[in-house]
């Protein structure tokens, strides 16, 4: 098994506008397979580097979305998950979640989590120290990273920046 890092950058990240934000959500990242296709082997795992956490943020919300079905090329039969955290927390927002699953993607314009699609997070979720925003994808079974041909995520984060006096 081998971790290939990814940095995330340019038009990819985005702070959302003010007419964006009526959901309650202030980023917005979008990942293409063609950001996590490295790596050859069949457990092979992709962090992906989303930027920094502020200090004293307080990440309240988290969603995720698949806009294009991530597949293999060639049908094989492999696994995907994604989970959305930190470096020393890699599922502090959002545990594993299958992208694809025994070979069979997560259709498109499929929203992850609760039927709400929103994800609460988990405990942990606030810090007085900045922080490395990661999403880690984990390939098993066969397959490998390297083989997507197609697939794009969506995330969206409520993350804010708390005055503390």
């Amino acid at each position: 098994m081998a971790n290939t890092d990814v940095t995330l950058g340019g038009a990819s990240v985005t702070p959302l506008s003010n007419q964006e934000r009526t959901g309650g959500f202030t980023h917005k990242f979008v990942i293409d397979h063609t950001d996590i296709d490295v790596g050859t082997g069949t457990t092979d795992t992709v962090t992906v580097s989303l930027g920094t956490l502020p200090a004293n943020f307080l990440v309240s919300k988290a969603f995720l979305h698949v806009t294009e079905a991530f597949d293999y090329s060639g049908g094989e039969a492999g696994t995907l998950t994604v989970q959305l955290g930190t470096d020393g927390d890699p599922n502090n927002f959002v545990a594993a979640t299958a992208l694809i699953t025994t070979g069979t993607p997560v259709a498109a314009d499929t929203a992850l989590g609760p039927a709400s699609g929103v994800i609460a997070t988990a405990a942990g979720s606030a810090s007085v120290s900045s922080d490395a925003l990661e999403a880690l994808f984990t390939n098993s079974a066969a397959g490998s990273p390297s083989l997507l041909n197609t697939g794009k995520l969506t995330i969206l984060m409520q993350i804010s920046e708390i005055a503390l006096a």
